[in-house]
């Protein structure tokens, strides 16, 4: 009797993930499938973020500030821009780990660009 063997399948998976990708968080940012607690959480632990590091860098900060006219204008200016910035970017680079895998995988394949044709569907009559 000959032995059974079993046929290797070749699945074209598309380009390998990665561990952080930007791009992705922002188009799961955006798309209403992803629900709002899980946009939410990742909100809340990029400001957590920005706490940290407003900590961590005040008494730099303030030594900085003692310098006259452009102390205080530099720590405004970068306070401004870690606030909004870096909750931003910290949600954009943990919603997909934060999000249900299964909408992550769907997003993901939409994004993709393997199986994809730049003539357009093809109709075959």
């Amino acid at each position: 009797m000959p032995k059974v063997t079993r046929i290797a399948r070749e699945f074209n998976q598309g380009p390998p993930r990665k561990w952080l990708d930007l791009k992705l968080g922002y188009a799961l940012l955006g798309d209403r499938r992803v629900l709002l607690r899980y946009k939410i959480a990742a909100f809340a632990i990029g400001f957590a973020g920005v706490a940290v590091l407003w900590c961590l860098e005040f008494p730099v900060e303030e030594m900085i500030a003692l310098v006259p006219f452009l102390g205080i204008i530099g720590d405004v200016t970068l306070d401004g821009v870690e606030a909004i910035y870096i909750p931003i970017l910290l949600a954009c680079l943990l919603l997909p780990h934060l999000a249900p895998p299964v909408v992550v995988d769907q997003i993901r394949r939409e994004r993709s660009p393997v199986g994809r044709s730049t003539e357009g569907p093809i109709i075959d009559v």
